[in-house]
Formats: structure tokens, sequence, C-alpha cells
């Protein structure tokens, strides 16, 4: 009889990148200004888009992005982690770096959580809020990608994530800590810092261009990008119309 080995985990191999590091830099500033592009986009079309840089915050609306943050940062590292075991048969050097990624990230839902308290919502109300509907179907999304698709369209969020943050982040920190106080955004000082002093961006960068095996991958990493900022947009219009619309003020 002919014996053959009948696993197919590729992860055993160490491959090398499709990219070189000079098409690797070509190929992360390619998506990089498609990203600054959909920022622009989110920008001009999602009401309240910059209501976080502005003087005054509507603190309804800020309750409940601290509490879905929350609830992000829980439904995803579930996803995340289901992603890990996929990546993990397919490239290990990628899966390692990602579970460094996830050990640093892991816990920041608290972070959130501390900063809603500061404002007066208690762990009880977070708990008994079920995370939107768009976030679920995001978490979905995740795990479809993950199961039927390919494990770099999960780590596009990531990567959209923290690049968005690298960009925005600061500016709405800096307001924040005039319209609502230092003290009440320790959390989301805290978060931010990691990630800059981490860079994150770059740390998810060296993922996704290890997991990239075709120019077909680049091509779908944009449209991950777009499907995953359309679902997260859906859920900010869904909070302005619920909290931004009624009081009025401009977005």
């Amino acid at each position: 009889m002919d014996l053959k080995n009948r696993i197919t985990d590729r992860a055993i191999v160490r491959r090398k990148p499709l990219l070189s590091l000079q098409e690797s830099a070509r190929v992360k500033r390619e998506l990089d200004a498609f990203l600054d592009t959909k920022i622009d986009e989110w920008n001009r079309t999602v009401p309240f888009a910059r209501h976080l840089e502005g003087s005054e915050v509507n603190l309804p609306y800020y309750r409940q992005t601290l509490m879905e943050h929350a609830w992000r940062i829980r439904l995803m590292r579930s996803a995340q982690c289901n992603n890990l075991h996929k990546i993990s048969r397919i490239n290990a050097e990628a899966a390692q770096r990602y579970a460094a990624y996830q050990d640093e990230e892991m816990l920041h839902d608290t972070l959130f959580i501390q900063d809603a308290e500061r404002i007066g919502v208690s762990q009880e109300e977070i708990y008994r809020t079920e995370p939107s509907f768009y976030t679920r179907l995001l978490a979905g999304y995740l795990y479809f990608v993950a199961e039927h698709e390919k494990p770099l369209g999960v780590v596009c969020y990531s990567y959209l994530v923290e690049y968005t943050t690298q960009k925005i982040t600061p500016k709405q920190i800096a307001a924040m800590a005039d319209s609502l106080g230092k003290d009440k955004i320790a959390g989301q000082a805290a978060h931010l810092n990691t990630d800059l002093v981490e860079d994150h961006t770059q740390e998810m960068w060296d993922i996704l261009h290890l997991l990239i095996e075709s120019e077909q991958d680049i091509v779908d990493i944009k449209r991950y990008f777009s499907e995953i900022q359309e679902l997260l947009k859906l859920f900010f219009v869904e909070l302005y119309e619920k909290h931004g619309q009624a009081t009025g003020q401009a977005a």
C-alpha cells in the first residue's frame, strides 16, 4: 500500500513572502493612500463623523460609543482568535505575530469601560445593553470571511482600525481633553498610547504582507476595507439617528 502524508497543513514550511521589502513598502503606500480616500469618504458621508473633535460632546451619543467600543473589542477578540486558528495552519510567522498583537489588545475593553464609568455608566448598564445589530453583523462578517474566504480579510479589519486610529484619534483625544476633561478619557488615552508606541499599524502590516500570496489578494484587501467600512458606517449612522439628530446638533 502506497502511504502518503495525510496532513495538509502548510505552516510547517517557511515560505518566502510574495512581496520583497521594496514591493511590500510600495503596496503599503498604495493601500494607505486607498484608506486615506476612505477616511475622506467617511468624513463626507457619516453624520457626526468629526463630532468628538468639537468643543461640545453629545453625551448620550458618547455614552453609547463607549459601551459599543467595549462590546466590539469583546466580540472582535473572539472572531480574531478564530482567525488566528486559521492563520496558524497556513503561516506560522504570521500566526505568531497575530497572537502577539492579540495579547496586547485582548483586555482593552476594560479601558473603555473605565471611561464609561467615569461619566456615570455602570458596568451593569453595559452588560444589560446589547451590542448593536450592525456590530453583530460585523462580527458575523469576520467569522464568514475566516471560514469561507481568506484569513487576511479578518486582518484587514485590524489594519483599517489601527491605521484610522493613528490618523484620527489623536485629534479626538486632544479635543475631548478640553471638552470632557483629561481625567474622563484616561482609558482611551492609554489605548491610543499603546497603539502609537507599539506602532500597531506597522505590526498589522507585518502580518498582512505575509498573507499576501497573489496580486488578487491586493485587490481583495481593498474590497475588504470597503466592506468593513460600510458595516462600521451603518452603526454610526444609526447612532446619529438615535442621539445626534434628535438634539439638532450639527454633524
